[in-house]
């Protein structure tokens, strides 16, 4: 994991994996696609998916009350963002086909992820990590759930 920027992000059991995910996508916006290794990748999937909802239905709500023209563009712009993203649990047979893929470490080392940012959900072992981290870019991000 040579030049990547590593962050480990605690969950203290008051935050749900899901919610912490779908904004922290959100605030840092999307730098290319991105892998999120799960152990139930289906299941977080549905998950963050619904919370991704819940920040859109957050930002149109916002939208409808301001009266600022610039305001409204920008919402406007962030929410047609948001609603373009793709998101899969399929495992990647060659490249990541969704903006948001969800899939085991064992998916993602037999087909490395080309991605700038994998969130790491639950612990394996670290040659794993090291494999589906290879093909990532240089400024890459690595987010460890702890």
């Amino acid at each position: 994991m040579h030049s990547l920027y590593i962050e480990h992000r605690p969950l203290n059991g008051k935050t749900l994996l899901s919610w912490d995910l779908a904004h922290h996508i959100y605030i840092r916006g999307v730098q290319g696609r991105i892998a999120v290794v799960a152990d139930k990748p289906t299941t977080l999937l549905a998950d963050t998916r619904k919370q991704w909802l819940k920040i859109m239905r957050h930002v149109q709500r916002e939208r409808s009350s301001t009266l600022s023209s610039g305001r409204i563009k920008g919402l406007d712009e962030q929410l047609a963002w948001m609603q373009s993203l793709t998101f899969s649990a399929k495992p990647p047979d060659d490249t990541l086909e969704a903006d948001i893929t969800f899939a085991t470490a064992e998916n993602f080392v037999r087909v490395p992820p080309e991605c700038s940012v994998v969130y790491i959900t639950y612990s394996f072992e670290k040659e794993k990590l090291h494999m589906l981290t290879s093909w990532m870019p240089k400024s890459g991000r690595v987010i460890i759930y702890e």
